[in-house]
C-alpha cells in the first residue's frame, strides 16, 4: 500500500492571514482552471514581469492546462483561495513544485501570489506546506532559478552562502536549498527568495529546461 499522506486530494486547511483575511489551502485540481484565469488577472503588469520575465497578457488554454492537470507526485501544486463578497471562491496565491526528470529527488519550487494579498504572510505559509508536501514525496532539495540582472540577490547570495557552489548560464543562476537537515542560514534564504518571488520583486524560474515537463509541454510559467 502506498504511504499516508497529509498533503492528498482530500486535504483542506483553513486558516487567518495577518490581516485576518480567511483562505483555505488545497491541492490544485483540473476543476481549478477558471479560478487559475481569474487569480492571473489580478495579477498587475509589474507581478506578471516579475513572473514570467517579460509581458504577459493572458495565460494561454494549454498553459492552464499543464498547470491544474498535476499528478501529485512529479508534479504538485497548493493553491490559497477566500471567498468573496457574494460566496464565490477566488484565488489568491499557488506553490508548487516540479521535479528533475534526470535528478526525481530534486524540485524546482515556485510560489505567486495576487497582489492584494501579498504581505500578509501567506508566501510563507504555502512555502512551508510545500516543503512539507515534498518531503513527503521523498523530495530532497529545491532549486530555485534566478534571472542574471538581479545583481543585488547574486552578491546577497554570495554574501549568505559564500562556499556553495551554483551553476550558471545565460538564461539564470541555479541555488539548490536541502529539505532535510537545512542550516538555518539556508532556510532564512529559501523563504527570502521565494518570499520576494511572491511579492513580484524576484524572478524565480520554474522549471528549468531539462525538468518534468513532456515533450510537448508549454513554455514555464506560473500563476496565482
Amino acid at each position: 500500500m502506498p504511504p499516508q499522506r497529509r498533503f492528498d486530494t482530500r486535504w483542506r486547511e483553513r486558516l487567518t492571514l495577518a490581516d485576518g483575511t480567511e483562505v483555505e489551502l488545497r491541492l490544485i485540481q483540473p476543476e481549478d482552471a477558471e479560478l487559475l484565469r481569474q487569480g492571473f488577472e489580478r495579477l498587475s503588469a509589474r507581478s506578471r514581469v516579475g513572473r514570467f520575465h517579460g509581458p504577459k497578457p493572458r495565460l494561454l488554454e494549454h498553459e492552464v492546462r499543464y498547470l491544474t492537470s498535476v499528478d501529485g507526485e512529479q508534479h504538485l501544486a497548493l493553491g490559497a483561495v477566500t471567498r468573496g463578497p457574494e460566496g464565490h471562491e477566488e484565488g489568491v496565491g499557488i506553490a508548487r513544485f516540479i521535479r528533475l526528470a534526470h535528478a526525481p529527488e530534486v524540485a524546482e519550487a515556485a510560489i505567486t501570489v495576487v497582489d492584494s494579498a501579498q504581505g500578509k504572510g501567506l508566501g510563507r505559509i504555502l512555502l512551508e506546506r510545500l516543503v512539507e508536501a515534498a518531503r513527503e514525496r521523498e523530495v530532497e532539495r529545491f532549486e530555485c532559478r534566478i534571472l542574471p540582472g538581479n545583481i543585488a540577490m547574486f552578491r546577497l547570495l554570495d554574501d549568505l552562502t559564500p562556499d556553495d557552489t551554483s551553476e550558471e548560464d545565460e538564461d539564470a543562476r541555479c541555488f539548490s536549498v536541502p529539505l532535510t537537515n537545512t542550516p538555518r542560514r539556508k532556510w532564512n534564504l529559501l523563504l527570502l527568495l521565494l518570499g520576494l518571488a511572491a511579492r513580484g520583486a524576484l524572478t524565480v524560474l520554474g522549471p528549468a529546461r531539462g525538468g518534468a515537463e513532456a515533450p510537448d509541454a508549454p513554455p514555464p510559467a506560473d500563476e496565482p
